[in-house]
């Protein structure tokens, strides 16, 4: 009896510590992820109706040598409940291609896949867990919604009807993570003052980095990653 009196006490005394959650101390991590090695030359694609695309799996700034389609996120970050205001995360099959490559959700967030191309595709998902796969046509203009269950390994996306197409989906039990931008930036808010591991983590290139952080509340605490040569 004294058992299920206090299992009754911890479902009871949930909604209070993760209101506790919600009104702690917070502030933000940001930075810029840069790779100042030399970048591999594109490679040439030729599509199925004879098209040519140019595809490198390091996108990176010019100028800034910012690098894009890094996922940065707390590593161990307790679990979060999802949102009720959050919105759809949007992955494009548009030209012959995803855009964006890799995304970044939360457990039971919408994530939509809309085919904005003059063709018809499929989405298929290859993963650890098995209600995170599927495999379905997505005519034009006719978008896929899924809500994935999170996993520590990113879910590969890719179009059975197009093999060159691929594409990574982070799922996780919280919020607290991003997708570094054209010029290398991100920014992750609302994390709870205190220590955190930060991941960084390039799926293209197998390419990832932790860094122990101190976040204090009300500031902005700045992470910046160099990598200068791609794995062997």
């Amino acid at each position: 009896m004294a058992h299920r009196c206090f299992g009754l006490f911890l479902i009871c005394l949930l909604p209070a510590l993760i209101a506790g959650q919600d009104n702690a101390p917070t502030g933000s991590i940001v930075g810029v992820v840069r790779f100042t090695g030399d970048v591999p030359a594109p490679q040439k694609i030729i599509t199925s109706d004879g098209a040519v695309l140019m595809h490198s799996d390091l996108v990176v700034d010019g100028k800034t040598k910012g690098l894009r389609d890094v996922a940065v996120y707390l590593q161990g970050a307790a679990p979060r409940p999802l949102a009720k205001d959050a919105k759809p995360v949007v992955m494009d099959q548009r030209d012959m291609i995803f855009i964006p490559r890799v995304i970044v959700a939360q457990e039971g967030q919408t994530v939509r896949f809309d085919n904005n191309d003059l063709c018809n595709h499929a989405v298929q998902s290859v993963s650890t867990k098995t209600d995170n796969l599927f495999n379905v046509l997505t005519p034009m203009g006719q978008p896929f919604d899924f809500r994935f269950k999170s996993q520590k390994s990113p879910v590969q996306i890719g179009c059975p009807i197009h093999q060159w197409m691929r594409a990574w989906v982070y799922v996780f039990p919280h919020p607290f993570a991003a997708v570094t931008d054209g010029k290398g930036q991100f920014k992750i808010d609302k994390v709870a003052a205190g220590k955190h591991t930060v991941m960084f983590a390039h799926p293209d290139t197998g390419l990832r980095e932790t860094r122990s952080v101190a976040v204090e509340a009300g500031k902005m605490t700045r992470i910046d990653i160099e990598w200068k040569q791609l794995k062997k």
